[in-house]
């Protein structure tokens, strides 16, 4: 395969998937992945997407319309960084919501040693199934309509069992945090599920990688005012200063995962 023809290859799998992984790539194409990686450089030179760790992505970005499965795949450093970041407000008897984000996923695996008691509140069967391994934790799995791509219950089930429900600290992930739009996400159930969370929760806590700042997307949860913490895997401060300073502006802390710098949660009460 010419490389042309592996440029053609490369958009129009990321046109279908929304990402791509160099693996899968250089099996596909029957190239080496620094072959692949050299295709990648240079299709992103060309401003036709953005390399991540393992990959690449569209522009555009992607949401949870794209499968967990090949989400959980595509910037995994990135994730597990903003799950241990996420880490310090996880308290023994508080109770907690993790969602079906793969963020989420980070963190569930790394509750698999917490040693003491914790309530865990989720509608991700991957989430679940992670928690299920520690008997220390209480687990809670809202249910409803499985969606099958993203391993997570919807529907007005689940809203109404988590209307019975306290949350102390929600972690919420989006596809997009912008001033222009507030929080959103690129699909109706989730977005419905992540705002009747912000409606639950004491704490509410926005966990987003970079692909995700100043981007809109169709679907609103809810406002930025809501928000008690934002957990960012690098310096919005350089790449979105208008964002950094509404926050500042609104004193909602803003935790960046390279900057690492140390911050409370507004009204950081368990």
């Amino acid at each position: 395969m010419h490389a042309i023809e592996r440029a053609e290859y490369i958009l129009s799998m990321l046109e279908k998937n929304k990402v791509v992984m160099v693996t899968d790539l250089s099996r596909e194409m029957g190239v080496t992945e620094e072959t692949v990686r050299k295709d990648l450089e240079k299709l992103e030179k060309q401003e036709k997407l953005n390399r991540v760790h393992g990959g690449a992505y569209l522009n555009e970005g992607f949401g949870n319309e794209t499968p967990i499965s090949v989400r959980s795949k595509v910037m995994q450093e990135e994730k597990k960084l903003l799950a241990s970041l996420c880490m310090q407000w996880i308290h023994e008897k508080s109770s907690i919501f993790l969602d079906c984000s793969t963020t989420a996923l980070h963190i569930a695996k790394q509750l698999a040693d917490f040693p003491g008691k914790l309530t865990v509140m989720t509608n991700s069967l991957a989430v679940a199934k992670e928690i299920d391994a520690n008997p220390q934790i209480r687990l809670i799995l809202f249910g409803g309509e499985l969606n099958r791509d993203r391993e997570a219950f919807e529907g007005q089930t689940v809203l109404e069992q988590m209307k019975t429900c306290f949350i102390n600290y929600a972690f919420v992930s989006s596809a997009g945090c912008s001033l222009e739009a507030g929080i959103t996400d690129s699909t109706r159930e989730e977005a419905d599920i992540r705002r009747q969370v912000l409606k639950q929760a004491k704490h509410k806590i926005l966990v987003v990688d970079n692909t995700k700042i100043g981007r809109n997307e169709v679907y609103v949860i809810g406002e930025l005012e809501q928000l008690s913490q934002v957990v960012v895997d690098h310096s919005i401060r350089k790449t979105n200063p208008d964002l950094w300073e509404w926050f500042q502006a609104h004193q909602i802390p803003v935790l960046e995962g390279k900057a690492e710098r140390k911050s409370k949660t507004k009204g950081d009460e368990r």
